[in-house]
């Protein structure tokens, strides 16, 4: 029996994320996984690296999204 869902056409409407702002959710994902094994394991000292991680990887996302957002800002003004 044929599907009856329509081809995926919303691909075209994909909003594409940059590099750093992948990194930075990353790097916020895998504090927060180094954190969670610290508390499990008892071990403090990896929790604060992890905290550190995290830390750095919200840091990144915010600055290079503001730094992005500037960029296109600007961009949309030289155009008009």
């Amino acid at each position: 029996m044929p599907s009856k869902r329509s081809p995926i056409s919303h691909k075209k409407n994909k909003k594409r994320m940059a590099g750093p702002l992948r990194v930075g959710i990353a790097l916020m994902i895998l504090g927060a996984i180094i954190v969670g094994m610290g508390g499990l394991f008892n071990r403090e000292s990896m929790s604060i690296y992890g905290f550190v991680v995290v830390i750095c990887g919200f840091f990144l996302y915010f600055a290079s999204y503001y730094y992005l957002d500037r960029m296109q800002k600007n961009k949309s003004k030289k155009i008009n």
